[in-house]
Order: structure tokens, then C-alpha cells, then sequence
């Protein structure tokens, strides 16, 4: 099926050239500019959900969701739908969709390394200019591993002595440590610093051939998620410790197991809950009655499960540093327990040891993520950057001048301000 995608491609960029023209032509010039932001087009992390949640005048496509969470989307295939129709479905539709929403979007905001045509052909090359060159504004927010440089990683890993997430990432897929998937994430980045007017990353983290300023990784978790019932606390008798991952060996499980399996031994009595790829209905219940999760240890930023553990009211132990990754909020390493992948152990028998301590961090880790990562505060920086970018005042060299605490604070219009985010 692969050596047919660069005849497909042609065949797609064709379908996109009419679409647009066609939809052009018979659009309403109420509907014209109608949208300020299309956010897609594939589902990760459930960002896609998050961001489009959060952005007032936006639609959400999804050619492919997660099979952790279970969302609704403006534009997706049938949820029935099997794998090679899928592929057809974006084969067709997704430059039909493409050339209809750029009549009625004024903005495109790209969650990953996907693409409404078959990206992989030229890293989005020709639909990034295709976009640009009919005036329409272009985001990435760029989420991990789709834009990392295993090279760039190692050596990274090389300059720090410590590891990170890509240490071990060969050893999951060889495929990581290739020269071709190498030459492929540089002509990826290669892409967006070429078009894209913003970008939303974790610079250190997610290493990687992007240049210049980014912005910051926000989360957009909606108020359900954050637990206001305290009563889990009364009685911390018998401790619940709770570990969830999707990429166990990269995000540390053994570590986390190794740890455990020490405090068993020397008769710690807890309970401990691993969910391993598991949907995200099951791990916000599980959140929801734990005292202490635990995060990942080799990566140096807050993740989607760090988050939801902060808001679900638990202490987390986390290796995400503010002192390594400049581009988490303000008082990041106040809001969790940092801890190194040697720290595991240490830390965890520490809170287990004096028991007093848990609840006043897992306070602190929420008042944190409902401070920064809450639909309605972060919800409310991203719309004032992304306005900007539509108004054509985003500057990005001005942004990269400003402390992660002027980027944490912003007016509706993206400009710096010293009002105090609501909490």
C-alpha cells in the first residue's frame, strides 16, 4: 500500500485544489471566516479534545481518537470504522474537508505530526504552504515522541549525565535509532519552522531540529476532573499508591516496580494500583480515592496522567524539573515531589514515613494545576496567543524575551500583563 501513497498524494493535492475552489465559490459569505481555529487532525493524548474545549470559535477533527479516552469530535470517521477504511476515508476526505474548512477557518492549529493529506510523504511540506499562501495562520503543538531527535536526545543525555526518555526508547522500537526515522523528524521540523506563524513545546524534553521561541505545553483540564472531597485523606491507615502508563519502560514502571517490591519487603502495608494502557475512565476513578501517584522518572516535563493526578487532588512523584524544562508554569517544582529515576524509593518511603506530608502536597499540586493547566486559565492564555496570531501582532521574538512567568500570564490580545490567574 506505501509505494501507491506518492500517486495518492497527487491524486489528494487535486481533490484539495477543487475543494477549496468549489467551497469558495458556493460558501456563504456568513460562513466565510466563521471559524477562528480548526484543531486536529488526529487525537493525542487527548489534547485535540482539551484544546478545542478551550478555544471559543474552534472545530475539533479526528480521522483517528485514542483508544484511552472516549470523545466526540466535530468531524471524525465512524467509531466502527476498520483500519484500511480509515485510511481511505482520510485518503478522500480529508482533503475535501481540508479545502472546505480553509474557506471557512481562518486558523489551523496542528496537534502533532499529522496531516490532513498523507503527511508522511513531505512532513507536510506542501500543505503547510498551500495553506500560507491563501492566508491562513498556522500552529503545531507538538506533544512528544513525533518530534523528538533520538540523536539529539543522546547527546542531550551525553552533556547532563542523566537519562531521559529516549534512553531506552531503541529498545522499544529499533526503528527510533534509524537514520531514515532521523531524516525524517528533521524534515519535519524542517516544515514547521519554515510555516508555522506559533508552536507549543517543551524545548529540553522533546529535543528536537525545531528553532526558535515556543511556546509553552498547556493542559486544559475541564473542572469535572478536579476533585474538591477531601475525605480521602481522614483515614491514611492504609495508603493508596496508584502508577499508570502508556509507555511503561520509558516513562520508568520497572523503577516504580523495583521500589515497591523494596517497601514490601521491608513490611511497608499499602495498597498499589498499576494500570497499564488503560482508558482514562478507569484512571480518573483510581485517582480519585489515591493518596499518592507516580508519575514518570525519566522525562523532565509534566504529562497528561501528571496532570490529572494533580487536579485529582494526590501527591505526585515526578521527575518533570523547572530548573531543566524553563518552559513548565512558575512553582512547578513545588506542586510535585521531584524525583530522579535513583529517587523513587527514597522519596516514596519518605511520604510513607511521615504521612502528614502528602496531603499538603497534593493541595499545593492542585491549587498549582488549577492555576496553569484548567480549562479556564490556561484555556484562557491560549486564546489570548492565538488570538494574536490571527491578529497579526505576534511577535515571537518579543515572546522569547519574556519570564515563564510573564508567558503564564497574558491578556486576551497576547500581550504581557500582571493580572494573577483565577484559581
Amino acid at each position: 500500500m506505501k509505494i501507491l501513497f506518492p500517486a495518492a498524494f497527487v491524486a489528494q493535492k487535486v481533490l484539495l485544489a477543487m475543494s477549496f475552489w468549489y467551497h469558495r465559490v458556493v460558501t456563504p459569505r456568513s460562513r466565510r471566516d466563521s471559524i477562528d481555529w480548526v484543531v486536529g487532525p488526529v487525537e493525542l493524548a487527548s489534547m485535540v479534545h482539551q484544546i478545542a474545549l478551550s478555544l471559543p470559535r474552534s472545530v475539533s477533527v479526528a480521522f483517528l481518537g485514542s483508544r484511552y479516552y472516549s470523545y466526540s469530535y466535530d468531524y471524525s470517521p465512524p467509531q466502527k470504522m476498520g483500519k484500511r477504511m480509515r485510511l481511505w476515508h482520510k485518503l478522500v476526505f480529508g482533503p475535501l474537508l481540508l479545502g472546505r474548512l480553509m474557506v471557512e477557518a481562518r486558523g489551523f492549529l496542528y496537534v502533532g505530526a499529522n496531516g490532513f493529506l498523507l503527511h508522511n510523504v513531505d512532513q507536510r511540506d506542501f500543505e503547510f504552504r498551500f495553506l500560507k499562501r491563501r492566508g491562513r495562520r498556522i500552529g503545531v503543538y507538538w506533544c512528544g515522541s513525533e518530534i523528538r531527535s533520538p540523536k539529539l536526545m543522546h547527546e542531550l543525555e551525553q552533556r547532563m549525565g542523566l537519562p531521559n526518555v529516549f534512553t531506552y526508547m531503541g529498545q522499544v522500537s529499533a526503528r527510533f535509532e534509524t537514520p531514515a526515522h532521523e531524516a525524517v523528524l528533521r524534515k519535519r521540523a524542517d516544515s514547521a519552522n519554515r510555516y508555522a506563524d506559533v508552536m507549543f513545546d517543551v524545548p529540553t524534553d522533546q529535543t528536537s531540529y525545531l528553532v526558535g521561541h515556543r511556546e509553552p505545553f498547556f493542559y486544559f483540564l475541564a473542572p469535572s476532573q478536579f476533585v474538591d472531597d477531601t475525605r480521602k485523606f481522614d483515614d491514611l491507615s492504609r495508603i493508596v499508591i496508584t502508577h499508570a502508563s502508556t509507555s511503561p519502560i520509558i516513562k520508568g514502571t520497572q523503577l516504580v516496580r523495583a521500589a515497591i517490591a523494596k517497601l514490601v519487603d521491608e513490611g511497608y502495608d499499602f495498597e498499589y494500583v498499576e494500570l497499564i494502557r488503560t482508558d482514562s475512565a478507569t484512571v480518573a476513578e483510581q485517582l480519585a480515592r489515591s493518596h499518592i501517584a507516580l508519575n514518570q522518572f525519566y522525562g523532565f516535563s509534566t504529562t497528561v496522567f501528571g496532570a490529572e493526578a494533580l487536579a485529582a487532588r494526590c501527591a505526585v512523584l515526578s521527575s518533570a524539573d523547572g530548573t531543566i524544562e524553563t518552559n513548565l508554569a512558575p512553582g512547578a517544582n513545588d506542586a510535585s515531589l521531584v524525583t530522579k529515576h535513583w529517587q523513587v524509593y527514597d522519596n516514596l518511603k519518605s511520604l510513607l514515613d511521615h504521612p502528614d506530608r502528602i496531603e499538603p502536597l497534593a493541595t499545593a499540586g492542585q491549587d498549582w494545576a488549577r492555576r496553569y493547566s484548567s480549562t479556564e486559565n490556561a484555556g484562557a492564555l491560549l486564546t489570548g496567543i492565538l488570538d494574536s496570531v490571527l491578529g497579526g501582532n505576534y511577535r515571537r521574538e518579543e515572546r522569547a524575551l519574556l519570564t515563564p512567568e510573564q508567558l503564564f500570564t497574558v491578556t486576551p490580545d497576547g500581550n504581557p500583563s500582571t493580572k494573577e490567574p483565577t484559581t
